[in-house]
């Protein structure tokens, strides 16, 4: 009986143990196979690139550094000028346009070349004596200079109307100039501007005139 019992014991043991084996073997027979690599539909994964920084650019800052140089060279070269205009004095200023004009005169016209004429004269007037030359009629102007006797205008006075009346008739009458005439009116402007450049002894600095 006790033969029988172990018997059974031992049969139910390996029956348990079969039963195990049995349900380990369903349970990976049951799980699906790996996936080849080849055949995964998904296929491999792109790389990943790590963005790197930016190089600074320097384009910008060259242009900007072009810009501030160019400007301080105009400003240097404008300062340079400015005094140097500064520095002439009215007869140097005056006979400087009269070479000017002189060297143009075959291409202006007789209006325009005995308007710049009379202006060069008028303007140094104006900036060596004080009077407002350019803003009156020749016969006024005249008239102030007669006023004006201890000036060196006054012992000038008659080539000085003589100058300006030629160039009237040039401007408002329509005169011809030829090439003599404008080589006459240019000595003559440049022969007045010559004779009253060097100041007067002890003379007051001239007032301008409002």
């Amino acid at each position: 009986m006790m033969i029988s019992s172990r018997l059974n014991l031992r049969l139910g043991q390996a029956g348990v143990a079969a039963l195990a084996l049995l349900l380990a073997a369903t349970s990976l027979m049951a799980q699906p196979p790996a996936p080849d690599a080849a055949e995964d539909i998904r296929g491999p994964k792109p790389l990943v690139e790590i963005p790197l920084p930016e190089k600074p650019s320097y384009t910008l800052a060259f242009a900007i550094a072009g810009v501030i140089l160019l400007a301080i060279v105009g400003w240097i070269i404008w300062k340079s000028f400015r005094n140097k205009k500064q520095k002439e004095s009215p007869p140097e200023i005056a006979l400087a346009a009269l070479t000017s004009l002189e060297a143009e005169q075959d291409t202006l016209n007789a209006e325009i070349f005995a308007d710049r004429a009379a202006q060069t004269v008028r303007n140094y007037i104006s900036a060596r004596f004080g009077l407002v030359a350019p803003r009156r009629t020749t016969e006024e102007f005249l008239r102030e200079i007669a006023l004006d006797e201890p000036s060196p205008i006054s012992g000038q006075s008659d080539s000085l109307r003589t100058f300006l009346k030629s160039c009237d008739l040039a401007k408002f009458a329509g005169a011809r100039l030829d090439a003599s005439q404008r080589g006459e009116l240019v000595n003559s402007a440049r022969t007045f501007i010559n004779a009253t450049a060097a100041p007067l002894a002890n003379s007051p600095p001239p007032a301008v005139t409002p």
